[in-house]
């Protein structure tokens, strides 16, 4: 079965998907994040047959709380929601691209869209440690 992964932001949402075996993260898009956003996830979950969902888990972080309740709002349209820490996730996705490592906060103009690929390492991650738990 696929599984859902989300880089969350307050202005976009990085969107990775799993193989249908559940063993490898691909990146997939970016949505806005705008008042439809759980309408194009559960679009998103028609098409793809998803029901699980990795949520990237920012830590001790303002916008945790934020996060906590776009889970609870992704509980009860009824997807099964998972945290998994997302911790230099960016950086990553800029060693990977072979893109000069850039603070978020500090980028003047961003010409790649990482959240998609932050996304994926955070899907990633929760499938690998879902595969040695078995």
């Amino acid at each position: 079965m696929k599984i859902l992964g989300l880089d969350y932001g307050k202005k976009r949402i990085g969107i990775a998907i799993s193989d249908e075996d559940s063993r490898i993260a691909f990146p997939h898009s970016v949505l806005e994040n705008k008042e439809n956003i759980i309408k194009m996830i559960k679009e998103l979950s028609q098409k793809e047959g998803f029901k699980e969902i990795v949520l990237g888990d920012p830590g001790d972080n303002p916008i945790k709380e934020e996060i906590v309740l776009f889970m609870e709002i992704l509980k009860k349209e009824g997807f099964d929601v998972f945290l998994e820490k997302e911790f230099m996730t960016s950086l990553h996705t800029d060693m990977f691209t072979k893109t000069k490592p850039i603070a978020r906060k500090t980028a003047k103009k961003k010409e790649v869209k990482k959240d998609e690929s932050a996304a994926a390492l955070i899907l990633q991650r929760f499938l690998e440690k879902k595969k040695f738990k078995k």
